[in-house]
């Protein structure tokens, strides 16, 4: 029989968070452009059909949200039928995303809106918790309601906000007891280990919140999630340990100790395979502790994401067994995907075939092919985390199409600004050039600035070419719901 604790099955898939490009633009009824045909990709704004989409599914949730107590959750099979449950986590998903989108303040003002929020609040626990009583998963509910209440209305809730992320905090593991847990952060409550989706959970929940990188908190985090990431160079603890065979690309599993992709070999011997949403969630948690983007270990997840691209699938997940296990979680991988890419700051990725592929584009147009009549989305492949629950992945979905659109943004401003940059950076190397010749400075002065300065003017120029030729290629526009 399953009962509202069944919801702890929602502790991977309450792990993507609602919190997106931080646009706030309101009430503007958008136009959806008309289908597009091949000869037209490249011609459209990537961004077409991104508003429309996202505006079709926050009209569905105004019609799902509970009439009674405004909250949005998963309905649960029990001997006398079906039955309605509240919860926080899909809840703070849902606001946040809205909060996040370009109809944030037209929403703000809507009753069911403004009831999903007070739901939230009134599920404030003793201890700083934000989640519903008794029903675990205090870490996931907490951080997401953070992120919502945030978005929501930062001021209002800065006193809820400020002892939720206390306990966040105190969730964190020691190591004291076991060298493995250091830094991490678990789910709280009965359960009593750490793992990387709830650490870039509460990591991501606190920078977003306002916590500086050098807070103590993250920075402990680092050790526990270098540890998740197989890299020999770098973990420690794959080296300590005689039943684990260590492997050596770059990708990132779900906590030092266990992959939800695993090789049993013999001997009692275990493979952690790398995989997909853990390696998107560990580069987003680097960059969120403000480790810099060349460190070693960053970009060696960076390399693993370009070999492994990939839309249709969580890649690394896929057994001979199953052909559909990478369909798993592909919602949660989509949103992990695009906030780390966004705060990674790479508009191009270019995989081992030569190919450019514009995310922000490619992502977003994926996601507006599989969104449903009503404005919903679903997993219609693999149901397991309860992605057949349409108010869970339609939130996830608004949160990656805000960050695809931020991205765009971010892009329309790189195309603008570069040329003037790269002007600028080229007269500089023609005046030191100048002050080399005339003795002004010294050469062993003079020449390494002027090849750091034509380093970063090719660097520049590889860029904007790049970015330009993807958006050339980018697959057409459309605005289509599937059949």
């Amino acid at each position: 029989m399953k009962s509202t604790r069944n919801l702890v099955f929602l502790a991977f898939v309450l792990a993507a968070i609602a919190s997106c490009g931080g646009l706030t633009a309101g009430g503007a009824e958008p136009t959806a452009p008309p289908p597009a045909t091949p000869e037209d990709a490249g011609k459209q704004a990537p961004s077409a059909g991104i508003d429309s989409s996202i505006e079709r599914a926050i009209a569905y949730f105004e019609s799902a949200a509970n009439k009674t107590d405004g909250s949005f959750g998963v309905t649960l099979q029990d001997k006398e039928g079906e039955k309605y449950v509240g919860d926080v986590g899909v809840t703070g998903l849902v606001v946040a995303a809205i909060a996040k989108s370009p109809f944030a303040e037209r929403e703000a003002s809507k009753e069911y809106f403004q009831k999903a929020v007070k739901y939230l609040a009134d599920n404030v626990q003793p201890n700083g918790a934000i989640t519903n009583a008794g029903a675990g998963l205090e870490n996931y509910r907490t951080s997401i309601a953070i992120m919502a209440l945030e978005a929501a209305d930062a001021k209002k809730y800065a006193d809820i906000i400020k002892k939720a992320q206390g306990f966040v905090k105190s969730l964190q593991f020691s190591g004291k007891d076991n060298a493995a847990y250091e830094g991490g952060i678990g789910y709280g409550g009965s359960f009593v280990r750490p793992d990387l989706s709830n650490t870039q959970m509460a990591v991501e929940a606190l920078r977003e919140s306002g916590v500086d990188a050098s807070d103590e908190t993250i920075q402990k985090t680092i050790k526990f999630l270098q540890r998740c990431q197989n890299l020999t160079n770098t973990n420690d603890y794959d080296q300590t340990q005689t039943d684990i065979i260590p492997v050596n690309d770059g990708g990132v599993r779900y906590s030092p100790y266990e992959s939800k992709a695993v090789v049993n070999a013999p001997e009692g011997k275990k493979i952690f395979l790398s995989y997909g949403s853990m390696t998107y969630a560990f580069l987003k948690s680097m960059i969120y502790a403000g480790v810099d983007r060349n460190d070693p270990r960053v970009r060696a997840a960076f390399h693993w994401i370009t070999v492994n691209y990939d839309l249709d699938r969580n890649p690394g997940f896929t057994t001979e067994a199953n052909k559909n296990a990478g369909k798993q979680g592909l919602y949660y991988y989509y949103h992990t995907m695009s906030k780390a890419l966004l705060i990674f700051g790479s508009h191009v990725l270019k995989t081992p075939d030569g190919k450019l592929h514009n995310w922000g584009i490619e992502l977003s147009q994926k996601l507006i092919s599989l969104q449903d009549k009503d404005g919903s989305w679903a997993n219609n492949y693999e149901e397991r985390w309860y992605e057949g629950n349409p108010q869970l992945v339609t939130a996830y979905s608004i949160a990656v199409l805000n960050n695809c659109r931020q991205e765009l943004a971010n892009q329309d401003e790189y195309l603008k600004n570069t040329p003037g940059k790269i002007a600028e950076t080229e007269k500089q190397i023609e005046d030191l050039k100048s002050k080399i010749e005339k003795g002004e400075i010294a050469k062993a002065e003079g020449e390494p600035k002027l090849a750091e300065l034509q380093q970063t003017v090719a660097s520049l120029k590889d860029g904007l070419e790049e970015l330009q030729k993807s958006r050339e290629t980018a697959p057409g526009q459309t605005n289509n719901a599937k059949e």
